[in-house]
């Protein structure tokens, strides 16, 4: 932690309008979480209208808590729900039940955050389509802000990966994804990104300056940078991050890794990207699939798109 604040530091003076604490679950260091957002209070000069998010696991947080993070100057609340059913909250491992989730939520807003994102996962295992609506009725009647809809990826090296899942068929999880979007949607949450959804104005500002290829700095072990064309990764070993060494490794990012990752980054939004010729035989290709379309100079996927994107950035890797 006195590493992480000292990092911090020595950033003093960079000039932003967005921060996020996250990429895990940063509220289970309790009252401590807000002497790292008080160090960035410190240290950056943030726009007027700055955008500040910490993720919250809503097993680890009280109004007390809470209260003191929108006190120390944060004013967006990421909350991990996963789903509001206790079942596949037990197969996921999580540590709340869909009833403190839910208050959770209000206590959220009982802290004076007007700013929430519920994270959902889909496709999980015991999950079914009847299971994903009645999370969505909840989600219906807390009302957020904004709505994060990810499906469950398993991964080598996670402990899913050995076990046997009762995870739902491919056609299942494409009636499932397609119910959430409409839900969603319906409730006023439009998607503006492949897996989000927000109300008028209430888009992620900071999670668009990933998909749309600007700057940002990551604090922290194992954070990346990305700063005039060059990745930083700082170092993963936490004994050597205590020690005060910080970039483990420098790469330059040349002009056609620039433009590849504007599209595989950028097409994941529903306005896509601005489009002036480039990958002109991708293009096509994807576009002859039903995959993309281009006009008003932008490419942008389709509906089918929608469901396939992984073959479209494949296309770009």
């Amino acid at each position: 932690m006195n590493a992480l604040i000292s990092d911090i530091k020595e950033h003093k003076g960079t000039e932003c309008d967005t921060v996020f604490i996250g990429g895990g679950t940063p509220t289970v260091l309790g009252e401590r979480l807000i002497d790292v957002i008080n160090a960035a209070f410190e240290s950056f000069v943030l726009d007027e209208n700055y955008e500040f998010t910490v993720e919250a696991n809503p097993g680890t947080v009280d109004l007390n808590l809470l209260g003191k993070m929108k006190k120390a100057g944060v004013n967006r609340l990421s909350l991990g729900v996963q789903s509001f059913n206790d079942e596949e909250l037990k197969e996921l491992g999580r540590i709340h039940s869909a009833k403190e989730a839910v208050e959770a939520f209000y206590m959220a807003r009982r802290a004076g955050f007007d700013n929430i994102n519920i994270d959902l996962m889909l496709s999980t295992p015991k999950q079914t389509l009847e299971s994903v609506k009645s999370t969505l009725d909840i989600v219906n009647k807390l009302n957020p802000e904004h709505v994060s809809a990810y499906s469950l990826i398993v991964e080598e090296g996670t402990p899913f990966y050995d076990m046997e899942l009762d995870l739902p068929d491919e056609d299942t999880e494409r009636e499932i994804y397609h119910y959430t979007v409409d839900f969603l949607e319906s409730m006023g949450l439009k998607r503006y990104e492949i897996s989000n959804f927000a109300k008028s104005g209430y888009e992620c500002r900071h999670n668009i300056k990933y998909w749309t290829g600007e700057e940002y700095i990551g604090l922290g072990a194992a954070a990346a940078s990305y700063v005039n064309n060059f990745r930083y990764t700082n170092t993963c070993d936490i004994s050597d991050f205590t020690d005060g060494v910080r970039f483990e490794e420098k790469e330059f990012i040349d002009q056609e890794e620039r433009m590849k990752e504007k599209f595989l980054l950028g097409l994941r939004m529903s306005r896509g990207v601005k489009y002036t010729g480039e990958f002109k035989e991708i293009i096509h290709k994807l576009t002859s699939q039903g995959l993309l379309e281009v006009a008003g100079g932008f490419a942008h996927l389709t509906d089918k798109g929608f469901d396939l994107g992984n073959l479209v950035f494949m296309e770009f890797i």
